[in-house]
């Protein structure tokens, strides 16, 4: 996208305005405008570049030709990117990986007709761990209970049977999909990368099958109709498609089973070819044979995360759902095709909606789409034969809503969208949708993830929402996940955390959701593994229809065990202590007041309502705490109110509870539309702080860095050339005080360098942590003005983030992100970072990651509690990172780009004292 054209649309306030902006600086770029345009990130999914990479390293001249021809049938990458923009691989040899990347994510299910057994399917980066040859990052998990227990059944086999030098093939390297076949037989996909040559690998599709409810697998079989279909390769016989992102689905009467990718190649317009290919003996055959491939959509728009779907109940048809970019990044559309001879010949593609504006980026996640996901109801109620789909819309620029459209025609026209989600426009984030259709029933399920719990920060969920009448209405959206969690748990400079993709399966009037999310870890989690351990595979049964409130923040005041408090409840109503010395007005021991208020957090007209005669019942799970006064009365809240309750809920901490401890408390909300169950954690204890690192940089001249502070600058061979160290200014953000600081600048010459990617480090004094320690604060101020993108309220392009190395002996060495483990981020009045960088692929740019970054309009005050570190040897690493073109006056010109640490204080708190 052009810079000079940015600015001008700065002040468009419609949907409208931007798309035709957008098209106009297409349509200059596209007619020869040396314009430097803005690019994010390339369309291929993570694990394809992990496979892409694998199948470009068997030979020298494939990493030296393919390298340059992924970038240009990627599209996008203008000559002032140094060719790095869309390169898979660029500057790799230097690295930012301290550790192989970790996930278990990009989750896939399948189940029998019985419900009892459970298949699920994973990318699995612990394939790493083991150095195996040949690589498997395919994970596996099933269940014969349904789903109360599971077996975690490793990567998927792969015989390593052909050999390039000392390298094994076949590879497996994930973007799961698993359908079931009848009987206990299910079908595992995965990108597969195959020896082509004596000195040359393909990125393909592979299958395996289990005929034994999962517990075991063979294969890969390759579905030949994905290797290298176009026929083309280099001089040096590398093959130049690669095969990516595939879903499959199975035909309920034939047993046909059909899978659609996308095949990256130099052959298509836009670098993409929409493919389809189906096998009609995939469980019989060794190998099952493939069906010449089928081309269904190659526009210069095309695309990715293409998802294929039969109608069943005798019909002949099937249809094929995808995502093209318009202007990738920022416009998007969702094109749809349909066959009506089961996947042997397709239509023309329409496209369902208009453009759209594309999902903004999300404080604590790796990977942003609108990726669509389509289902059809195969069952025989009122409703079969509908066809459904749900895709991520960021029209209301909140970052993204989930959108649903239906066609009652076999898919010859569709519904305009409708919003499911809570607050469209107004409840931050949705994303990754995925639609299952009860074939018993019929009933249509979308479930996501969300960041509407909180307003601002990481915190996430996993919502659900159902419609019993083919999506005419709604209720109202659900809590999948029994907390919210931190999405950026776990996350470190690899791909992809979460992932792309979630799924579930509806049979029997239940729902089978399987996700990935995460829980608290400390600092050392994994040690002395290379990785956390979150994020994880999670998976939901039946779950309970939940009314429409939750908690907001809560309210604790303390009190001694003697003291009195309201209880404006009937005498019938109290609950009495068993403790002979105590009473509802008090005992000895401590006692904690809380004010709970229930925030009602639908407002979409589709489904909101006032929640009426609205009581709660508190109690708790910490062994030593009771509660006093455990039910209130909130009578009705209307939909986007708050409301508290009269009096307290009250809890007596025990005389011998130890101080610090957490408690865990559970309110069980009932209304006239029913119940939920809220689950919260308050935390006990006064901190006890000791200061172990402090630096205003104030004891040196500036343009110097204090004594222990050192600055690092990484290089690579078509990087920026120039080495611009952090350093310390007191002429920054309206300071006179001296403080550390890295400018935000265009600053290399061009020609013949324009490429202004870097990454350079500012590292702390290595410091101690004592071995008793509840958690360690990090206070200090920073400040930026730095390139960020004025469409959208999160992405930005260059800034600053904060890995913690660790450094103790016995462990592996491993910087941690801060937001891998950290229990409190503050930045001003908002939690977690404020922006978030794309994907930009780049060895010298920390891509996928949220950071301080913006416009911060001054100083903000940055708070971080830091678990899980006592008895650790640490370092702070602050990470400056900026992209390829342009500065902060890109956006906001005439101003002073760059970023500034100040006022760096750690300290290791000991919880203690009063509880």
């Amino acid at each position: 996208m052009s810079k000079r054209f940015a600015i001008v649309l700065v002040f468009c306030v419609s949907v409208a305005c931007l798309i035709g902006g957008l098209r106009a600086s297409a349509r200059n770029n596209q007619g020869g405008s040396t314009v430097t345009r803005k690019v994010v990130g390339g369309r291929m999914s993570a694990t394809g570049r992990f496979a892409r990479r694998q199948s470009k390293t068997v030979s020298a001249s494939l990493e030296a030709r393919v390298l340059a021809h992924l970038g240009d049938l990627l599209g996008d990458r203008p000559e002032d990117k140094g060719g790095c923009i869309e390169d898979e691989d660029c500057g790799e040899e230097e690295g930012l990986d301290e550790g192989p990347p970790s996930t278990q994510s990009e989750v896939s299910i399948a189940i029998d007709t019985t419900g009892r057994h459970v298949v699920i399917g994973f990318n699995d980066f612990r394939g790493f761990d083991n150095a195996s040859n040949p690589t498997s990052l395919s994970g596996f998990m099933y269940s014969d209970d349904g789903g109360a227990t599971f077996v975690d059944g490793g990567q998927l086999p792969t015989p390593g049977n052909d050999t390039i030098g000392t390298t094994r093939f076949p590879q497996v390297f994930g973007d799961p999909d698993i359908v079931y076949l009848g009987a206990c037989n299910f079908v595992y996909s995965s990108i597969m990368v195959k020896k082509f040559s004596a000195t040359t690998a393909a990125q393909t599709m592979g299958i395996h099958r289990s005929t034994d409810c999962g517990h075991s697998w063979t294969g890969p079989f390759e579905v030949t109709a994905a290797t290298n279909p176009n026929g083309l390769t280099n001089p040096a016989g590398n093959p130049l498609d690669a095969a990516d992102k595939e879903f499959m689905s199975v035909d309920p009467d034939s047993g046909r089973l059909l899978m659609s990718w996308s095949n990256f190649t130099p052959a298509a317009p836009g670098g993409v070819e929409i493919s389809a290919t189906y096998s009609d003996n995939v469980l019989t055959a060794t190998p099952p044979t493939w069906s010449p491939r089928s081309i269904v959509g190659q526009d210069a728009q095309d695309g990715q995360s293409s998802a294929p779907a039969f109608a069943g109940n005798a019909s002949s048809n099937a249809y094929i759902v995808w995502s093209r970019f318009p202007a990738f990044g920022f416009i998007h559309k969702v094109a749809f095709a349909r066959s009506t001879n089961n996947g042997v010949t397709w239509s023309a593609p329409i496209e369902l909606s208009d453009e759209f504006v594309a999902t903004d980026q999300i404080l604590g996640n790796d990977r942003v789409n609108t990726s669509p996901s389509i289902a059809v109801d195969t069952s025989r109620g009122s409703h079969k034969g509908n066809v459904y789909v749900v895709y991520g819309n960021n029209d209301t620029f909140d970052g993204a809503d989930i959108v649903f459209q239906r066609s009652l025609d076999n898919g010859v026209t569709f519904s305009a969208p409708v919003y499911l989600n809570s607050r469209p426009g107004d409840d931050r984030a949705q994303w990754v949708p995925w639609v299952a259709v009860d074939s018993s029933t019929g009933r249509v399920n979308v479930f996501y993830y969300d960041q509407e719990v909180a307003t601002s920060g990481d915190l996430s969920e996993v919502s659900w929402v159902f419609s019993n009448d083919g999506g005419l209405s709604w209720s109202k959206p659900m809590p999948l996940t029994a907390r919210p969690f931190h999405a950026g748990y776990g996350n470190d400079t690899g791909q992809p955390n979460l992932g792309d993709y979630n799924q579930a399966v509806a049979r029997h009037n239940e729902l089978f959701a399987a996700y990935a999310a995460t829980r608290p870890v400390g600092f050392a989690d994994g040690q002395p593994g290379v990785r956390f351990t979150v994020p994880d595979v999670f998976f939901s049964r039946d779950p309970r229809q939940a009314i429409s409130l939750r908690l907001t923040s809560i309210d604790v005041s303390d009190g001694d065990g003697r003291s009195h408090f309201d209880d404006d409840r009937e005498s019938s109503e109290r609950r009495h202590d068993d403790d002979d010395e105590g009473n509802a007005h008090g005992a000895d021991g401590s006692l904690k007041f809380l004010k709970i208020p229930l925030f009602n957090y639908v407002t979409n007209p589709l489904s909101a309502s006032r929640v009426r005669e609205v009581e709660g019942r508190l109690s708790t799970t910490t062994p030593g705490v009771s509660v006093l006064v455990a039910e209130r009365e909130y009578g009705s809240i209307a939909p986007g109110e708050t409301k508290t309750h009269r009096g307290f809920y009250v809890l007596r901490l025990s005389r011998h509870f130890v101080s610090g401890t957490p408690i865990e408390l559970v309110l069980r909300v009932v209304s006239e539309e029913g119940s939920t169950r809220l689950l919260e954690t308050i935390n006990t204890g006064t901190p006890q702080p000791t200061t172990i690192l402090s630096e205003n940089f104030n004891g040196v001249p500036p343009g110097t860095l204090p004594a222990g502070w050192t600055a690092a600058h990484v290089t690579r061979a078509d990087g920026t050339p120039n080495n611009v160290p952090w350093t310390t200014s007191s002429t920054f953000c309206g300071t006179t005080s001296n403080a550390a600081f890295h400018v935000n600048a265009n600053d290399v010459a061009s020609p013949p360098a324009p490429n202004q990617a870097r990454f350079e480090r500012l590292f702390s004094p290595a410091f101690v942590v004592p071995a008793m320690s509840s958690f360690v604060t990090l206070d200090m101020d920073v400040c930026t003005n730095t390139e960020d993108e004025p469409f959208f309220n999160i992405q930005a392009y260059d800034g600053l983030v904060l890995r913690i190395t660790d450094l103790t002996t016995g462990r592996v060495l491993r910087s941690n992100l801060a937001e891998a483990f950290a229990s409190v981020i503050r930045t001003g009045s908002i939690f977690h970072y404020p922006k978030h960088f794309p994907r930009f692929q780049s060895a010298v740019y920390l891509e996928d990651m949220s950071a301080w970054a913006g416009d911060s309009h001054g100083f903000q005050h940055v708070h971080m509690e830091l678990p899980g570190m006592g008895g650790s040897t640490a370092q702070l690493r602050f990470e400056y990172t900026q992209d390829s073109t342009a500065d902060c006056t890109a956006v906001r010109p005439g101003t002073s780009c760059g970023v500034m640490v100040d006022n760096v204080v750690l300290k290791n708190v000991v919880l203690g004292g009063r509880p």
